[in-house]
């Protein structure tokens, strides 16, 4: 399965100082890459501990390269720049290389053998893949569809939907992906370090799927099952069946929500499931 990457803008950073300079940037170990390596997720947070933005990370031969989403490239670039002070570092945004493809190995594929010249690995979908210059012969494109059931069976947060600047990582499930809690100091990492420290934070990501009724869109809230008046799930993203597949989607759910338990919409009769994290 393959699909074409969206809107995306990357940022090389050159320069002595640019590993430990991005280092203290971000939520993850930059140190573990080098050149031919595994791209890796991290998050670029605020003081708060809340998004500025979720990048992918990979080395390249003198340089560092960070892609974002195209709606947060212009404040990722002013947030990178202002913490330069005499670190040995240049940051120039890179010119749109044209199209690029990202392929998803099944389960019985070999990712070196998918592409003659893959350009990363990374794990775009939640599952293994690789980044190619051309699609590989044989292979299903994905329409939107099936990438956003995919993304929802995956739980892999889209910006614009589970993705806001006052998300904070744990919520969306970044801390198991694009978090190293063992490295050095970073801004926001305090918040990062309490909420680990006490478990969870007080809403998370999950899968659902419609049990009964409408189907919900995002924005709907769903009642606390066990606390009159107050939220229980709140939607961010709907994929809709097709064949004989269910309607699923992914929602936040508040304390005291658990995997297994249906919610009732107010005023209607929909129901959904919360799903298992593996499911």
């Amino acid at each position: 399965m393959f699909f074409p990457l969206g809107a995306v803008v990357r940022f090389a950073l050159s320069g002595n100082d640019r590993v430990r300079y991005l280092n203290g940037q971000c939520s993850n170990d930059v140190r573990k890459l080098s050149p031919g390596s595994d791209a890796i997720q991290a998050c670029i947070l605020s003081a708060r501990g809340k998004l500025d933005a979720v990048v992918w990370i990979w080395a390249e031969p003198d340089r560092l390269v960070v892609e974002c989403d195209a709606v947060v490239a212009d404040a990722l670039a002013i947030r990178l720049e202002k913490y330069l002070v005499a670190d040995d570092v240049t940051i120039e945004q890179l010119p749109d290389t044209g199209s690029e493809w990202h392929v998803i190995a099944g389960a019985d594929q070999q990712l070196d053998r998918i592409a003659e010249t893959p350009l990363r690995r990374i794990a775009r979908m939640g599952s293994p893949g690789v980044d190619v210059p051309r699609v590989p012969p044989g292979l299903i494109e994905a329409n939107d569809v099936m990438l956003t059931q995919l993304r929802i069976e995956n739980l892999v947060p889209a910006w614009g939907n589970e993705l806001h600047p006052d998300t904070l990582p744990a919520e969306a499930g970044l801390d198991k992906t694009a978090v190293d809690f063992h490295k050095g100091c970073y801004l926001g990492q305090e918040v990062v370090s309490r909420i680990e420290s006490v478990g969870r934070a007080n809403r998370i990501l999950r899968a659902f799927e419609v049990s009964a009724g409408p189907t919900p869109v995002a924005g709907d809230v769903f009642p606390h099952p066990a606390q009159p008046g107050k939220p229980g799930a709140e939607i961010t993203s709907v994929a809709p069946h097709f064949g004989l597949s269910k309607t699923v989607g992914l929602c936040y759910i508040r304390r005291g929500v658990t995997a297994g338990e249906t919610l009732i919409s107010a005023g209607s009769s929909t129901r959904i499931t919360i799903l298992h994290p593996s499911v």
